[in-house]
């Protein structure tokens, strides 16, 4: 496919921005939606590079939405040749391939990014008649964390809130107004830590997204339009002001399960090499802002029993949402749930969460009682349980899961077996769920009442 972005020289949004176009193959696909009012009460002058940044990544979000992966050769992987202005061109034809490799590894398809001169402003500043009474008051803090309504964002927050003293973070959330429920989730997560850490927490939310329909929901970009708020945020505290992006290791690695899961159907949202690559494309265009993952040497269930505040946790965890497909409610057993229940972040929270004696939370389908139909092949909600139970079952050496993480993705030599470790010690949580909880079948096809096996020799300790 071949797209390009064109900015309107004169016509403006209602949300104080350009009126920016996509268009693919000859032909407008949407328009790009930016709610630069919500981020201009909060952010004094976002730089042109950090706004090229922002529209890269909406770009490519879009572009990943609105192009069904069923239309390309394979099934799966698609071609990208997208045009997009910049302010300064030069600099950005200059790291290129840095950029084409990091959205490539991120999305699993091929893109190949060509920037031009960039000759109209993104932000449209809305004139006012009179000046405000009040000075805006702009965000402050020495921090920037990314805060998508989920338990790892909650985690990092309260982490780095507790083992700082008397400083100020900035929560960065993104929603697109097209998916319900995320921006309530933030909402309702940062007035928990905002009553608990007074005048310490500057949440900052802002709706991107695109018009027209929605023909793709793996939405595997997401991840860089997130990281790119969260620049601009950073940028505007001050120059090498840090950005949180709060993922424990087992979905930052994210082992493929199967090997029909190898490859670009694992996501990569906060993989290790994509963070590498996007922080050399950061510096390379002159945004020094190191990406810190505080989560990546952990597991979901570590990450929860290590929290530094255990009280604020209990309270605010039911409040966070984790599901992968929370919108897919037509073959929920209960579909007044928030959660699936059985989609593989879904099952990492609960076993994180049953780690630590949370595991109270109702689900659209409970993945211990047989609820998930994993004998029955035509029931693609299924998948992500039966790849699990499957990866359980073959019980893994440490050294094989190191050698799955390399064939999956780069990763240090010298790191590896420590990844490799992380994830061990993920699927052991999930083991414990399983033979805590877990009826006859799903542990049977988990193999854990298979004899010899280790977890049918003793119980996992908790």
């Amino acid at each position: 496919m071949e797209a390009f972005v064109e900015i309107s020289p004169s016509k403006v949004t209602q949300h104080e921005g350009a009126l920016i176009s996509l268009c693919a193959d000859g032909e407008a696909i949407s328009d790009l939606y930016f709610d630069f009012t919500a981020l201009l009460k909060a952010v004094r002058q976002p730089s042109d590079t950090a706004l090229d940044l922002l529209l890269v990544a909406a770009s490519v979000y879009s572009l990943d939405k609105l192009t069904a992966r069923s239309s390309s050769t394979d099934g799966w992987g698609r071609h990208f040749d997208v045009t997009i202005p910049v302010a300064n061109p030069a600099t950005w034809k200059e790291t290129a391939d840095t950029i084409n490799e990091c959205v490539s590894f991120l999305s699993g398809d091929k893109w190949r990014m060509r920037f031009t001169d960039r000759s109209s402003q993104i932000v449209r500043r809305r004139r006012r008649q009179r000046r405000p009474r009040i000075a805006p008051r702009f965000a402050r803090g020495a921090v920037a964390c990314l805060f998508s309504g989920g338990l790892d964002s909650l985690i990092g927050a309260i982490d780095w809130l507790e083992e700082t003293d008397d400083e100020r973070i900035c929560l960065v959330g993104h929603h697109d107004p097209n998916i319900g429920g995320v921006e309530k989730d933030q909402k309702q997560l940062a007035g928990v830590l905002s009553t608990v850490y007074r005048g310490r927490c500057e949440p900052i939310r802002m709706g991107v997204g695109h018009s027209g329909k929605a023909l793709e929901v793996t939405m595997r970009s997401r991840s860089l339009l997130f990281v790119a708020l969260g620049v601009l945020v950073a940028e505007h505290l001050g120059e090498g002001v840090p950005l949180l992006i709060p993922e424990n290791g087992t979905i930052a690695l994210n082992i493929p399960l199967t090997p029909a899961r190898r490859g670009s159907c694992s996501t990569r949202t906060a993989h290790p090499y994509y963070l590498k690559l996007l922080q050399d494309w950061l510096q390379h265009v002159g945004l020094h802002h190191p990406l810190q993952n505080p989560l990546l040497a952990k597991t979901k269930g570590e990450a929860v029993l290590e929290c530094r505040n255990q009280d604020v946790l209990t309270r605010a965890a039911v409040l966070s949402n984790s599901c992968a497909k929370r919108g897919h409610r037509s073959w929920w057993v209960r579909r007044d749930a928030s959660s699936c229940g059985c989609c593989m972040p879904c099952i990492y929270r609960r076993a994180a969460l049953h780690k630590v004696g949370l595991d109270t939370e109702v689900y659209g389908n409970d993945i211990c009682t047989g609820e998930v139909r994993t004998a029955d092949p035509d029931c693609d909600s299924a998948d992500d349980l039966r790849a699990c139970c499957s990866f359980l079952r073959c019980n893994h050496s440490r050294e094989f899961v190191a050698k799955m993480l390399i064939a999956s993705g780069p990763l240090p030599p010298l790191e590896v077996l420590e990844h490799a470790s992380t994830v061990s010690r993920a699927m052991d949580e999930i083991r414990q769920l399983l033979l805590d909880k877990g009826n006859t079948a799903i542990r049977n096809l988990a193999g854990l009442n298979v004899r010899g096996n280790r977890a049918d020799r003793h119980t996992l300790p908790h």
